[in-house]
């Protein structure tokens, strides 16, 4: 029988050492510096794959040794609980940033910012890349949750998306309507998003698409929170309703539990004034479904990712 590590006792020493050939390995992480939130609790087993083939070997090891893991990458849609998380955290932010223009298509590695994404877009000559300005994270999770706005989704430029299963195999799959929905991808299950193809429009004037990317982004720091940390928004909007409309409505603006509050700003946003714990942000998350469920009888459902226990 192989010995545990001391730490957490969870895993075998001969796993850390194969692990740490192939990215870096932390024990007691604290997550609240991987989240946009600003909070959560300790990682028992950090690790940061340094490529997709550390990934594909990686992800093998800890299945094998019957870890419970989690996937994250930037943070930027996602509450982890003040409990942190038990077993493994598989942090993929230090993963493939690239941007590989190839003919009408680009390959974009799920470690890139979609800032740059735009910015990268634009100098190869590229548009249609207008709706994503301003949206915070990467591209693999831009791509994970079929990211977007009013005025258009991932999933309406993507073509094809890579990955890893957690077999460690590299898979790829055509990206299409039929496996997209509202601010979801719906992939196979025990996959990790490496990267996807886009197909997007040649623009007649660069300058002229700069300039509306850089209009939407003053226009999204006049309306948004962003000097606050948050998650963007918290709630998918219902069919035929906006949630923020339902929030300010139910005269929730400006609510708070502890440190977190409801955005005065856009109502659709729950920011940490400074001091605010996951747990702050989860019963406020659940305040606001409570209070607009009783006022309108609309269930508002969240659009960012919840792990631990609360």
């Amino acid at each position: 029988m192989q010995d545990k590590m001391c730490t957490n006792n969870i895993i075998s020493e001969s796993a850390v050492k194969e692990i740490s050939k192939l990215g870096r390995v932390d024990f007691n992480s604290p997550l609240s510096l991987c989240t946009t939130f600003k909070t959560g609790g300790n990682a028992d087993i950090l690790i940061e794959p340094f490529s997709e083939d550390a990934l594909s070997l990686i992800l093998p090891v800890i299945t094998g040794e019957g870890i419970p893991f989690n996937i994250i990458g930037g943070g930027s849609n996602l509450l982890i609980s003040d409990r942190g998380l038990r077993g493994a955290v598989i942090r993929i932010s230090g993963l493939d940033n690239s941007f590989k223009p190839e003919g009408e298509y680009i390959y974009a590695g799920a470690a890139l910012s979609k800032e740059r994404f735009i910015s990268e877009s634009i100098s190869a000559g590229f548009g249609g890349v207008e709706f994503m300005a301003g949206i915070p994270g990467s591209m693999g999770g831009g791509i994970y949750m079929n990211a977007g706005t009013f005025m258009g989704c991932f999933v309406d430029m993507l073509k094809k998306i890579r990955g890893v299963d957690y077999t460690g195999a590299v898979f790829e799959v055509d990206a299409c309507a039929d496996i997209s929905g509202y601010r979801k991808m719906n992939l196979p299950k025990n996959t990790v998003i490496t990267g996807g193809i886009f197909s997007l429009p040649k623009s007649d004037n660069p300058a002229e698409t700069a300039k509306r990317v850089d209009d939407i982004i003053k226009d999204r720091w006049s309306k948004h929170p962003m000097e606050y940390p948050s998650a963007g928004s918290v709630f998918k909007n219902p069919e035929g309703h906006s949630s923020w409309k339902l929030i300010n409505d139910s005269g929730l603006k400006g609510f708070k539990i502890g440190g977190a509050m409801v955005s005065e700003k856009h109502t659709n946003f729950i920011i940490n004034t400074g001091s605010a714990s996951s747990s702050d942000i989860y019963n406020l998350i659940g305040h606001v479904q409570e209070t607009v469920f009783k006022n309108t009888g609309v269930t508002l459902e969240t659009e960012i990712k919840i792990l631990g226990e609360f």
